[in-house]
């Protein structure tokens, strides 16, 4: 990886993190005022883009005084890649934890704002019929067994909510992944739920989510 790009990466997690964690006034208050539930449907365009993968991903978020949001998020993922040298099978489940700073002051009810997760992955992969060819031994097919895999990275989200109706809201954010641990050295996942293509070090993306907003109203 490039170190210049690395640098930059991290100084940008250290900035949402600075943001995220700014100590409040002590005149401001942060009312639990209730949750959302999402489902990003983003990944029904699989059918369409990458009909080898078939994966699902939710999440929920706690909102604290509609600026501050602690997020859980989750989802499976597997994927059935057949090629002309080579088969390709991977299945497994992630989890995120971090969470989002809402920069909007005038609409109350709606988010745009930055985020920051930490991500982990378990997931099983194997692969067979890979041809190996050889110009004086011919080809040969060869077959990687099972193996179960970890993988672990921080990523930071830039994105907005917009109430389209009451409770109801779309979402869309970008994403900047970065692996910190995990994988295989020699044999590197092509997809690791969650995360992407596993034979890179940063990965970039985008989510579209739904959300459901169950509100709570504290009694006075």
């Amino acid at each position: 990886m490039n170190k210049a790009c690395l640098k930059y990466i991290f100084s940008f997690c250290l900035l949402l993190t600075g943001i995220v964690a700014r100590p409040q006034q002590p005149e401001e208050s942060l009312p639990f005022l209730g949750f959302k539930t999402g489902l990003n449907i983003g990944r029904f365009t699989d059918v369409i883009f990458q009909p080898e993968r078939f994966s699902m991903e939710g999440s929920v978020d706690l909102n604290f005084g509609n600026k501050y949001f602690a997020v859980a998020e989750g989802g499976y993922s597997k994927t059935n890649l057949e090629k002309e040298n080579y088969n390709y099978r991977s299945e497994g489940y992630f989890v995120k934890l971090g969470i989002d700073y809402n920069m909007l002051k005038k609409y109350p009810s709606d988010f745009l704002g930055v985020g920051i997760r930490v991500g982990r992955s378990a997931f099983s992969h194997d692969a067979n019929k890979v041809m190996i060819s050889d110009e004086h031994w011919g080809d040969n097919h060869l077959n990687i067994p099972s193996e179960n895999l970890s993988t672990y990275w921080v990523e930071a989200s830039f994105g907005l909510k917009a109430e389209i109706f009451e409770n109801i809201y779309l979402g869309w954010n970008a994403l900047i992944k970065v692996k910190l641990a995990g994988g295989h050295p020699g044999f590197q996942p092509l997809n690791i739920p969650g995360y992407g293509n596993g034979i890179n070090s940063i990965n970039l993306g985008a989510n579209y989510y739904i959300y459901y907003q169950i509100p709570y109203h504290p009694k006075k």
